[in-house]
């Protein structure tokens, strides 16, 4: 005898798939625990000659950071370039390569003079809870002190730009995406040497660390010390002095970002520059704008650029203590404040404090993962929890 439509014929045994066993109708199955999203974050690292101790300071709260993100991602990947893009090819003091410099390529170097780091590291480093935070911290600490001898002129803008746009869209950017070009019309890393960092429908986020304003020339010949435009002006001053003539526009790195994302929220950016303590917002506050970037006479006064009249061959800084000097990070905070008008997840942190840097990056990335609210330390929403977009988490 055969058995037919699910009956089971004398000796024959269950049917295929069947244990044998009675089963117990214990209602709906219960649904799987919410995905944590993923987080792709870069770390874009000033290495001029003073940044010793900002850097030291940030690797040192590396393991309450990763700690904490750890309780709300378990998909967490790092990635970490300098400041340094060279000049345009002019030989300048202080820029070793003058080129590309580090050319927003993710480093791979650690820090041997600090016990326990290795001599190399994969270009992007991914955690894994089995190992733990603390561990995950450390090898990025390794990484992410990049020593204090990259080209005076920061091009902190370009470097994270170059960083994370691809050179041809991919699935995850959004549409229409134009790719960006840079110096030697050479192209992004994202779908090359730093292949593998962004992915489809995470939470991009970049964190600034700097003492400088940004100095992303569009038009080179402001690197060269014997240009017949800038000549007449001194090196150190020549970012300030031609910022609207020289230096590329503020919106390129303001459209560069959102097009990287399907959904704007999913982008965060969080400058720790040369902003006073006292001006950056307590968790869960507003950004005070007017404050910070304002017409210039109406801001606090700290965040005016103007030419030192104690020292004329720089800019009176916005912070002065026994850690060094900081300066008003306008261009970066013009991207901050237009980001922000425009969806993106935002944070403002300091680099004129010891300590404090990890919670503004902390509570930005928290925003985008759970809402304006943040994250509760037990779980993150899933992107079922919300409206998503077409791949999937919105990205």
């Amino acid at each position: 005898m055969t058995a037919c439509s699910g009956t089971v014929a004398p000796d024959a045994g269950p049917p295929v798939g069947d244990t044998g066993t009675t089963r117990v109708d214990s209602g709906p199955a219960e649904p799987p625990p919410p995905l944590r999203e993923s987080v792709d974050l870069l770390l874009v690292v000033d290495n001029s000659n003073s940044m010793t101790e900002e850097q030291a300071s940030f690797g040192a709260e590396l393991p309450e950071l990763i700690r904490s993100l750890s309780l709300i991602t378990d998909q967490l990947s790092v990635g970490i370039v300098t400041t340094d893009m060279g000049t345009g090819g002019f030989t300048v003091p202080t820029c070793a390569r003058s080129d590309l410099g580090d050319d927003g390529v993710l480093r791979t170097t650690g820090q041997t003079a600090i016990a326990g780091c290795a001599a190399t590291y994969p270009s992007f480093l991914e955690f894994d809870p089995a190992v733990g935070a603390d561990a995950f911290a450390a090898d990025l600490g390794c990484v992410a002190a990049a020593g204090t001898g990259g080209c005076g002129f920061e091009q902190q803008l370009d470097a994270m730009l170059k960083a994370i746009s691809p050179a041809a869209p991919t699935d995850w950017t959004a549409p229409g995406y134009a790719p960006p070009t840079f110096f030697g019309d050479s192209a992004g890393h994202a779908d090359g040497a730093n292949a593998g960092l962004i992915e489809a429908g995470s939470v991009l986020a970049v964190v600034l660390l700097t003492d400088e304003e940004d100095c992303s020339a569009s038009d080179p010949d402001l690197y060269n010390p014997s240009s017949a435009t800038y000549g007449a002006t001194d090196l150190n001053l020549r970012c300030f002095a031609h910022a609207d003539a020289a230096l590329h526009a503020t919106s390129r790195y303001v459209d560069g970002l959102l097009q990287l994302r399907h959904r704007p929220e999913r982008v965060v950016f969080v400058p720790i520059a040369g902003v006073p303590s006292d001006l950056t917002p307590l968790p869960g506050a507003s950004i005070d704008w007017p404050r910070l970037i304002g017409p210039a006479g109406t801001r606090d006064p700290r965040m005016d650029e103007r030419v030192d009249p104690a020292n004329p061959s720089r800019l009176t800084p916005s912070c002065n203590t026994p850690r060094g000097l900081a300066f008003p990070p306008i261009r970066m905070l013009q991207v901050a404040q237009a980001l922000e008008e425009r969806g993106a997840t935002v944070g403002i942190g300091s680099i004129c404090a010891e300590t404090g840097y990890a919670q503004p990056v902390y509570d930005a990335i928290s925003r985008a993962l759970c809402g304006p609210a943040g994250c509760t330390p037990s779980c993150a929403p899933s992107c079922a929890d919300r409206a998503c977009g077409d791949d999937g988490c919105g990205g």
